[in-house]
């Protein structure tokens, strides 16, 4: 080939890992092509602090990846096969299955209690409806808790006293060479495994023949059997990964088996068969398990759980009629809109600003190499952790840090971010600007470090010089904030007439592009809502005043100060 071939993934150690695993077999059958691993971010990977049962998850790790391939970002996309719809979208395919992983949940526990051991003393968290009703059958008692993040994540969260226990999949355990945390792989016989559970997938666009026969070479025979007689299970019941639906698949001798389950969310009620046939009926006998369980009850079982809609507002939401003005730039897994939305608004996109990646100079790709040499890494913005591990992930090939560099963030939403790529913030500023961040650092920091700050273009020189007073400070600048060069029309004219109840401005430059677009002169009155104090003060220096103004400068901050506005 006259180019290279782009390899997409989330950006996870995990996926990293899994598309790595990829790039190397594809590598080694191919040595003359060059193969390059490309990071999309994905809805999933960004809303980390909601239960996947509350955000839904029909493509919610693949939909970006897909949009990539078909704007000719990459060329195939490498998931986590259980992540993956059990119905593609037109005109992408499953191209190849790799050699399967472990399929078994895996228990990992504070005092090395295995899954017999547990009682309605410990509190065992896990993200999975599937696991959550299992546990509840072999015991009601047990105390369940919901837990997002990366492995890395989970297991500080648990040393940190959040629970007791976790059950998770053993794969990604094993794949990240964590595993020594396991105390026990849960036999599937006591806790059926996802669908799919432990397989790695490559998704390639229709008709690219030439990628079909690249993936094809490392497409596994018997995990590719068995996954699509799985997915055809799971498409039977049209399930997902937040419904309590399971199988377990064997092959021997030219013999498939399968069992399968449907359960309601609390364990309940649980309708779990098997069959088994000849292996070139595999797809065949898992879709009539399939039916044979909806038919023994599975049916009702899933009605009663789909019955509740968790996107829709309830009756009397509180911002019910309420037209919102959102001005912040679009981006995957921006919660603000659901959050409004959950409440009755209609949110209106009117995007004031795009968010590029930053061109480093020789300096700072210098310092990007040095980073060892740093005692601390300062985000101010979760924009900044984005573009900080692009840019790291361009330079080294990987989003590994030195292993003594400590990491500061402003704000819990800075912190979740940072958490998607597997670290952990070692000190979180509560307010959220850089005069105050510097500050509260000051005050639990007395000795002198090596401190390297990961800017937006638009970030002043506050930060490096408040902290410069006792630490040596160096800047990297990984992202610029823009303008936007034209805005709807139909909006603009929207809010000269009024027809709207709130503008909601999340920065000081979203305000100062929507100036640039809209004739405050023809406007009765604008009705705005900020997001934190920075922004408003940036609104009052205009000579406008804003209705509201956030405590918390995040998305939930601002939803909650809308809905105490409304409420007054």
């Amino acid at each position: 080939m006259d180019r290279s071939v782009k390899i997409g993934t989330r950006g996870s150690q995990l996926a990293l890992w899994q598309a790595n695993v990829v790039k190397e077999e594809l590598e080694d059958r191919f040595p003359d092509i060059e193969f390059e691993i490309v990071i999309i971010k994905t809805k999933g990977d960004k809303i980390l602090d909601v239960p996947l049962s509350k955000i839904g998850d029909k493509g919610l790790f693949t939909k970006e990846l897909e949009i990539a391939m078909f704007e000719g970002e990459i060329d195939m996309a490498v998931h986590s096969l259980k992540d993956l719809p059990t119905r593609f979208p037109e005109g992408v395919e499953l191209g190849a299955v790799l050699k399967r992983g472990e399929v078994r949940d895996a228990v990992i526990s504070l005092n090395g209690k295995k899954l017999s051991d547990l009682t309605a003393e410990d509190i065992i968290a896990t993200s999975s409806l599937r696991r959550k009703a299992q546990l509840l059958r072999i015991n009601s008692q047990f105390q369940i808790v919901e837990i997002r993040g990366n492995v890395n994540t989970r297991i500080r969260k648990m040393e940190e006293g959040y629970c007791t226990a976790m059950v998770i999949a053993g794969a990604g355990l094993q794949r990240l060479g964590m595993d020594r945390y396991i105390t026990e792989l849960i036999d599937p016989e006591s806790v059926i495994p996802a669908c799919s559970q432990g397989a790695i997938a490559i998704e390639i666009k229709e008709g690219d023949a030439t990628i079909a026969q690249l993936v094809g070479s490392i497409d596994d025979r018997d995990t590719r059997l068995a996954t699509d007689a799985e997915r055809a299970f799971l498409r039977s019941l049209e399930g997902g990964c937040q419904i309590p639906v399971g199988s377990h698949t064997r092959l021997s001798d030219g013999t498939f088996e399968i069992t399968g389950f449907i359960s309601s969310i609390d364990g309940t009620e649980m309708i779990r068969e098997s069959a088994a046939g000849s292996e070139e009926q595999a797809t065949e006998i898992a879709i009539s398990l399939a039916n044979r369980l909806l038919d023994h009850g599975g049916r009702e079982i899933l009605q009663a759980i789909r019955l509740e809609d968790p996107f829709a507002p309830k009756a009397g939401a509180p911002l019910t009629g309420k037209v919102l003005i959102s001005t912040r730039p679009i981006e995957t897994g921006d919660t603000l809109p659901d959050l409004l939305r959950s409440q009755g608004a209609t949110v209106v996109a009117f995007p004031m600003i795009a968010i590029h990646p930053a061109d480093l100079s020789v300096a700072e790709m210098s310092r990007l190499d040095s980073l060892g040499s740093y005692d601390w890494l300062f985000f101010t913005s979760r924009q900044g952790v984005v573009h900080f591990f692009r840019a790291l992930i361009e330079r080294t090939g990987g989003s590994q840090l030195p292993t003594g560099i400590r990491l500061a963030v402003v704000g819990s939403g800075t912190a979740a971010e940072l958490e998607y790529y597997g670290y952990s913030a070692d000190f979180v500023a509560s307010e959220h600007n850089s005069e105050a961040m510097a500050e509260e650092f000051l005050a639990h920091y007395i000795e002198s470090f090596q401190l390297l700050l990961a800017l937006g273009n638009l970030a002043d020189d506050t930060l490096a010089q408040r902290l410069g007073n006792r630490h040596a400070t160096s800047r990297i600048t990984v992202y610029e904030t823009r303008a936007v060069a034209s805005a709807d029309p139909g909006v603009v004219r929207r809010i000269e007439e009024g027809n709207y109840d709130l503008l909601l401005f999340t920065s000081p430059s979203t305000f100062h592009n929507f100036v640039t677009f809209v004739d405050t002169e023809r406007c009765r009155e604008l009705k705005m809502a900020s997001i934190g104090k920075t922004t408003t003060h940036a609104i009052r220096e205009a000579g406008f005043t804003p209705l509201l103004t956030a405590s918390m400068s995040n998305a939930e901050g601002l939803k909650e100060a809308i809905l105490r506005y409304y409420q007054q």
